[in-house]
Formats: structure tokens, C-alpha cells, sequence
């Protein structure tokens, strides 16, 4: 029998949370039954100056990045971090939100991490149409928003909302 995939998400501090954490884990879940793939996955939501610390470290590369994929041995399939403040520039440059622009780009992430690669431009395209095709079909299926809901103070006290996965 296969187990769904785990996933779990950590927001960076100082970061308002940009995506609905628990939506990113459920699109998650759903490309991995889609892929066919069981395991675990962690999601960092980072800023730049964090990113690009992981960029120059593993591929000496200067600056920050949009997202970056750490595979590891299943089940664990590794990691991936999304740059929060990148995703927002891209996200105004292409025209839709920056929580819909987190999910496109943890999904290039999750590709990677199961075995896609876009080191050719047919290889970067399959990759491409696939992230577009499994964000579309997700939501078709699971209509939402991308970005979190406002947190709102219940009557007991205690805050509710999407903190998360």
C-alpha cells in the first residue's frame, strides 16, 4: 500500500506568510499521486540574502535564485527552498499573485527532486508544460486561493488560520 506524501513547511522569520501553507501541501500531495511518488519532502519559504547563501554554497553561484532542490535518498526526497521575494518580482512580471508563484515554483522544485531535469531546452520545456498542466488540473479541482487567509482572534482567545501544512 502507498502512503501519501509528508510534507512540511517552514516560513522564514521576518516574512509575512506569502502562501497558504496548507493549499502548497495539499498541491503537493496531489503531484506526488499524480507522479506517482510516496515519501517525504521539506519546503523552506526563505528570503533572498538566505537563498542566495544556499546558491553560492552548493553551486558557486553569487546572488539569490528562485528555487533550489536538495534530493536525498527515498523516502526522505529531499528538500526544496523557494525564494519568497524573488517569486513576488516574478509574480508581478508575469501578472497573477506571489502565493500562485511559491506553488509553480515548489513544484519545478518537486520535479527535480523526483527525477525531471532541465538542462536542455526539450527537457526544460517537458518540465515547464508539466509545472503549468499539474497547477492548472489542481486548480480545476481544488478551487482556492493561493495566498493565506487573515488570521481572526477566536472568541476563546486563541488565533485561528492557515499556520499550518
Amino acid at each position: 500500500m502507498s502512503w501519501p506524501l509528508r510534507v512540511g513547511i517552514r516560513v522564514s522569520e521576518g516574512l509575512d506568510r506569502p502562501v497558504s501553507v496548507r493549499r502548497l501541501a495539499r498541491f503537493l500531495r496531489f503531484v506526488a499521486e499524480r507522479e506517482g511518488v510516496t515519501g517525504e519532502v521539506g519546503v523552506w519559504i526563505c528570503r533572498d540574502d538566505e537563498i542566495a547563501e544556499l546558491h553560492e554554497r552548493f553551486q558557486g553561484i553569487p546572488g539569490p535564485t528562485d528555487v533550489m532542490s536538495f534530493p536525498v535518498e527515498p523516502p526522505y526526497l529531499g528538500d526544496i527552498a523557494v525564494s519568497a521575494e524573488t517569486a513576488a518580482v516574478q509574480a508581478a512580471e508575469v501578472g497573477h499573485g506571489v502565493g500562485r508563484e511559491i506553488a509553480f515554483l515548489t513544484v519545478h522544485g518537486f520535479l527535480h527532486l523526483i527525477g525531471y531535469d532541465d538542462l536542455s531546452e526539450p527537457e526544460r520545456s517537458r518540465m515547464l508544460e508539466r509545472q503549468e498542466e499539474l497547477l492548472h488540473v489542481f486548480e480545476c479541482v481544488e478551487p482556492g486561493r493561493w495566498d493565506p487567509v487573515a488570521r481572526q482572534h477566536r472568541h476563546d482567545g486563541q488565533k485561528r488560520g492557515d499556520n499550518t501544512a
